[in-house]
């Protein structure tokens, strides 16, 4: 379509260089990384020495595109990237992020044994108690 403008455009997040992504699978899945160089309208490279993504080609199929945008000049070598990471807290931001925070937690929870989802399943429900009560009480109190 042309004549239409990226901000007239209701997608936010765009392939470009200095954007951040998230490997969903291969052997660097769950590991963030920003885009280096685009290569063609299916990959582009990738390089991360601080989350431990190595410098190559990844199919967009297996990314996800993240909020994140860093300040990346085209075709940068690892040094830089390494450099800029740290100047502008990616792995930082990542981290601190909600997505991340939900991601973790789902790792956690897929890798509990029967056991562990049993503890899940009497914690929850020592919660739910506790708050009936404090909620029963303060019922009674107004009435």
């Amino acid at each position: 379509m042309p004549g239409i403008k990226p901000e007239q455009s209701t997608f936010k997040r765009f392939v470009e260089v200095g954007r951040v992504v998230l490997i969903e699978n291969g052997r660097c899945a769950g590991k963030v990384a920003p885009i280096v160089e685009i290569i063609d309208h299916n990959r582009a490279i990738l390089d991360s020495p601080a989350t431990g993504v190595p410098r190559g080609p990844y199919a967009y199929r297996h990314l996800t595109l993240t909020s994140h945008v860093m300040k990346l000049p085209r075709g940068s070598r690892t040094g830089t990237v390494r450099k800029k990471m740290e100047e502008q807290k990616v792995v930082e931001r990542w981290e601190a992020s909600s997505w991340n925070k939900r991601r973790t937690a789902l790792v956690a929870r897929k890798v509990l044994s029967d056991f562990g989802r049993f503890e899940v399943m009497i914690l929850k429900k020592r919660r739910r108690d506790a708050t009936r009560k404090t909620i029963h009480k303060e019922k009674k109190a107004v009435a």
